[in-house]
């Protein structure tokens, strides 16, 4: 009996120091299994410097003599200094060797969108992948989409006063952007239409 009790205590013990291993005492049996994995969120790619660069922007779309419209091209010039109507944003669209850049073109004045482009970076360079010179235009970045967002104006509405706005989305497909959905929304309705799109022949 004194064997067997100071087996048990050696066993206890033993327990004690080993907790953090998972012994316990009784009969049941211990499941182990691998340790549960963290899911790891992918990182949004960082905005590349010409993206905060006005001057190197505007430098882009003005060379882009193929996509870009020339009343566009000659349009572009400085407001004040070296400060350009261009705004921008990036994003992983089409999964190129870097962020795509979503470059936005508007007037000094009113500061109303007159072209939305979006440019790839292949081959070590930007190009033009996208264009939308149908004012007033805006471009974005929206959950790995490009959303398309133009004010929609009737009768005498003035330009801070549009009646609604319609929203494209596009995703990249076979190597270009394909739109795969349109919605607009009234400014007199609390929410959107979603407006089916026609079916197209071949």
């Amino acid at each position: 009996m004194r064997r067997l009790a100071a087996l048990i205590a050696v066993a206890v013990a033993m327990c004690l120091l080993t907790t953090l291993a998972g012994c316990r005492t009784g009969t049941g049996a211990r499941r182990e299994g691998p340790a549960p994995l963290q899911t790891l969120k992918a990182e949004p790619s960082p905005a590349p410097s010409i993206a905060g660069d006005p001057a190197a922007l505007a430098k882009l779309v003005k060379k882009d003599t193929r996509n870009v419209s020339a009343e566009v091209r000659e349009d572009l010039a400085p407001c004040a200094g070296d400060e350009y109507p261009v705004d921008t944003s990036s994003g992983d669209l089409t999964s190129g060797e870097g962020p795509d850049l979503i470059v936005n073109v508007a007037t000094c004045g009113d500061g109303m969108g007159i072209a939305s482009y979006v440019y790839r970076m292949i081959d070590g360079q930007y190009q033009n992948v996208f264009a939308d010179e149908q004012p007033p235009v805006f471009g974005s970045a929206e959950n790995g989409r490009l959303e398309i967002i133009r004010q929609v104006y009737k009768g005498d509405d003035q330009v801070c006063c549009p009646t609604g706005q319609e929203a494209l989305t596009y995703v990249w497909k076979d190597n270009r952007f394909v739109q795969v959905e349109r919605t607009y929304t009234d400014y007199g309705d609390a929410l959107p239409t979603p407006m089916p799109e026609k079916k197209r022949n071949g």
